[in-house]
């Protein structure tokens, strides 16, 4: 089975070739990092387990969660990351076409995924008001819980205790998963994890710079990533290196 996509059901689900944990500023999140990175070894059986990871928009559950299956697929273990977001968006599209062939797919997608080694589902808050999809993860949560040896990662923007689910089994068996909440990053962790994330794109960034961005622009870390990804296409002309002045010739913040 394909560690991108099930082909049951015409998801293309392609992984962030950049979303590896080597790319992630984890100085906040050392814990979850590890449990995470030891779901990813196989010769780690006791890391065998379920994780939920809640965290705002913009924080790096995706990005957690796809690091994850791409470490696993290095070692050598079927993973899978779906973006329960993604499914729905294709569902109803397909569902639209009122096809017989269409229908099965839906009702039949979560068929096999409990085969896998690793199981990355992002966007569990996506969930709210689709009993159907519910049922679904449901069905397919009680299949791993049958598995000694499942390794589940599950990533949401809510809490599990906070997801007003129509199935009251399915939330009670997502708080069976150790729970971890990204941290809320203090200014000056904002400030670190943009210089990061900058010398990952080979831009130098000065404190000075850095703080300057801070200041005059959104202090989102989608917002920043967004703008550092806007940066690093204009970033030619100043020869890589951050500057105040060429800043306030490109920005609009």
């Amino acid at each position: 089975m394909s560690s991108e996509i099930n082909q049951q059901f015409p998801l293309a689900l392609k992984l962030d070739g950049n979303a590896t944990f080597s790319s992630f500023w984890s100085a906040a999140d050392g814990e979850l990092i590890n449990a995470l990175q030891a779901l990813a070894v196989p010769e780690d059986a006791s890391a065998a387990g379920w994780i939920y990871i809640t965290g705002g928009q913009g924080s790096g559950v995706s990005h957690l969660l796809q690091a994850c299956v791409a470490l696993a697929t290095e070692h050598k273990l079927s993973a899978m990351y779906l973006s329960l977001n993604e499914l729905l968006m294709a569902s109803d599209a397909d569902a639209s076409s009122n096809t017989t062939q269409a229908i099965e797919a839906m009702v039949g997608y979560f068929d096999g995924l409990e085969n896998f080694d690793l199981l990355c589902i992002d966007d569990i808050e996506c969930l709210l008001g689709q009993p159907f999809w519910q049922e679904q993860l449901f069905y397919l949560i009680e299949k791993l819980k049958n598995r000694s040896d499942a390794r589940l990662v599950l990533g949401s923007h809510s809490l599990a205790a906070e997801l007003d689910f129509d199935l009251a089994d399915l939330k009670s068996r997502l708080k069976w998963a150790t729970g971890f909440q990204l941290s809320v990053l203090s200014d000056e962790q904002k400030t670190q994890a943009l210089q990061f994330k900058a010398g990952r794109l080979g831009l130098v960034m000065s404190d000075e710079v850095a703080s300057f961005l801070m200041n005059r622009c959104s202090r989102n870390m989608a917002d920043l990533s967004e703008l550092l990804a806007r940066l690093d296409q204009q970033a030619l002309s100043s020869g890589r290196r951050l500057t105040i002045p060429w800043l306030k010739t490109v920005l609009d913040c």
